[in-house]
């Protein structure tokens, strides 16, 4: 058995395995390395080619008429995420946008850069993320760690859930989150192949801030997740990829609001609103809309 599949049954009813990893198991999950998965190989690992925006200021097409096609790749707290940025972009620029969203729940890191690398994965919609990424104009993405953290820090992240004290988590034991960010971002480039695009990076807010607070593991925890929120943006960053934090916008600079207060959760308690994502997409919007592309 995979680590796709025993680690909901560690969490058990837990509302971690709600917002970082989904909703929803697939059936047919892929069969991956018991610790970490997949193995990246080295020459992914080593931030290759890299990213920047083009020097020449190669700009994309914004002629009436054009359709830009926008892929989101997230776990379950982008679900709502695509058309929002649609019509932001509609908005903006005046294209058509069309939505291919691989926003699926459970969706790590490790998948997305084991399909991206193998053209394998746990069900035939997330093998089509490769194709799409050759056609796509506007890229944006986050995966949970899920896969790619050891035992001990997926204990510790797991006791934020359960009521129990966690240990501090080690922002050493996130470095193999960073790699898979790192080689996913790699893989996205190589298949845009010089082509104009859009890439964005994304970090998740915290909806759990009241409950740590109540279990006096809000500092505790808090670490857990800057330590997401840090891969997140460092991985973009090896890119020069620009990066929206959700968690800064959402639960303030100190990370001790509890966006719910602000109307920036759903109605199951878990989940980005509405609102939510329109202000995420805002964010995303007043990044502009230059592409980043490889370097030659």
């Amino acid at each position: 058995m995979n680590r796709r599949q025993v680690f909901p049954q560690m969490i058990g009813a837990g509302l971690f395995l709600l917002l970082m990893f989904g909703c929803a198991t697939p059936a047919t999950p892929t069969s991956l390395p018991p610790t970490v998965a997949p193995a990246i190989p080295t020459s992914t690992a080593t931030a290759q080619p890299t990213a920047k925006p083009s020097p020449t200021r190669v700009q994309m097409p914004k002629r009436p008429g054009v359709e830009w096609r926008l892929v989101i790749i997230s776990e379950s707290t982008g679900w709502g995420l695509g058309t929002a940025f649609a019509k932001q972009i509609e908005k903006d620029v005046g294209v058509k946008v069309v939505v291919d969203s691989f926003a699926i729940g459970n969706l790590s890191a490790g998948e997305v850069l084991q399909v991206l690398q193998t053209g394998k994965g746990f069900s035939s919609r997330l093998e089509e993320l490769p194709a799409a990424l050759k056609r796509a104009d506007v890229v944006v993405m986050f995966a949970s760690p899920m896969l790619s953290l050891d035992a001990a820090t997926t204990n510790n992240i797991e006791s934020c859930f359960s009521g129990l004290v966690p240990t501090r988590c080690d922002p050493k034991n996130f470095e193999g989150y960073t790699a898979h960010l790192k080689g996913i971002w790699a893989q996205v480039i190589e298949l845009r192949a010089g082509q104009p695009t859009i890439l964005r990076a994304i970090d998740v807010a915290s909806p759990f801030v009241r409950n740590w607070k109540r279990s006096q593991t809000f500092d505790a925890c808090t670490v857990c997740w800057q330590g997401v929120s840090d891969s997140t943006r460092q991985a973009a960053e090896a890119y020069h990829i620009p990066f929206v934090s959700r968690y800064d916008a959402f639960n303030g600079p100190k990370h001790d609001q509890d966006p719910a207060d602000s109307g920036y959760i759903g109605g199951d308690g878990i989940h980005p609103s509405n609102l939510a994502d329109q202000l995420t997409s805002e964010m995303l919007a007043r990044l502009g809309y230059e592409p980043t592309l490889p370097e030659k």
